[in-house]
């Protein structure tokens, strides 16, 4: 979750431009413009930590959390910038689903939400992957595709209609957020093992390859270091003989760690942009209502 949290909070920085940095294990600072002081509280410097232990030692560094209120917040923020749009269905309202309770016989808006990622796996040869998850407040993550989502204009409007009210649902789009980050995690791993697998392999036959050369140099510098006599000039000989093993040592240990780096597989996950689908729906309550159904139709 820690992980998660985390994400949001700095992807918020990125795209308004706060520079921020960790001062200490944990404990992170962000410069504030002048022009976002007042959404921050009127502090120029923020100090904040996503540990509450940490938090709790220290008065004047900021928990940012589930359920925190700069987190809630930042969320609030996020729906209003570029990276983040809403979009309203033009169909007539549906039947609400069985998970959400019937409360009233009005309509209004419910959300869905898509979110599109960019997923490259830092190798040999980098390579990106784009994905969608589509999720819903009431059944949380529907499904993951290996492509960008793309609104049909046809069937949305960025207008909404002035009968409907509008779910207000920002903390379970948090949620979802986790969700559908913590899905795609599980949808690539095992593009992660098989890559791993790859290079675990490639990796082999290069510290192999190199490890045959080094030690075939390995092997005739002992054998020059066996033929020595106890002249004083052998012994010098010796000595560089020596020196020579022990470069050799040091370049395999400087190979070996070169090579490990070289084939590692990393993976860095980033949302691209998020969009709410705003459904018409028949009487639904919001998704902080109980999800049983309770009909009234």
């Amino acid at each position: 979750m820690e992980n998660k949290i985390r994400s949001i909070v700095f992807s918020f920085f990125d795209m308004a431009k706060i520079p921020y940095k960790e001062i200490r294990k944990g404990v992170w600072v962000a410069n504030i413009p002048e022009t976002e002081e007042n959404f921050f509280g009127n502090v120029s410097l923020l100090e904040f930590t996503f540990q509450r232990d940490l938090a709790e030692e220290h008065r004047n560094v900021e928990l940012v959390c589930e359920g925190s209120f700069l987190l809630r917040k930042i969320i609030e923020r996020m729906s209003v910038l570029p990276r983040v749009s809403r979009v309203f269905s033009k169909r007539i309202p549906e039947t609400p689903p069985q998970s959400l309770t019937v409360v009233t016989d009005s309509s209004y808006y419910r959300s869905k939400v898509v979110f599109n990622y960019k997923v490259t796996f830092h190798c040999e040869q980098n390579k990106d992957k784009l994905y969608s998850v589509l999720a819903d407040t009431a059944f949380g993550v529907i499904n993951i595709n290996d492509n960008l989502f793309e609104v049909d204009m046809n069937e949305f409007s960025e207008t909404p209609d002035s009968n409907l009210k509008i779910e207000d649902s920002g903390y379970d789009i948090l949620k979802l957020y986790m969700e559908a980050c913590q899905r795609l995690e599980d949808e690539i791993l095992t593009d992660i093992k098989d890559l791993r697998c790859r290079n675990e392999e490639k990796y082999n036959q290069s510290i192999k390859v190199f490890d045959d050369y080094l030690d075939e140099q390995k092997n005739e510098l002992l054998k020059k270091k066996e033929n020595v006599s106890f002249h004083l000039y052998f012994f010098q000989k010796e000595e560089e003989i020596d020196k020579m093993l022990a470069n050799l040592e040091e370049e395999r240990k400087r190979k070996t760690a070169e090579l490990q780096d070289k084939y590692k597989v990393k993976v860095s996950v980033t949302l691209i942009n998020a969009v709410v689908l705003c459904i018409p729906t028949i009487g639904a309550a919001s998704s902080k209502a109980k999800r049983t159904i309770s009909s009234k139709l």
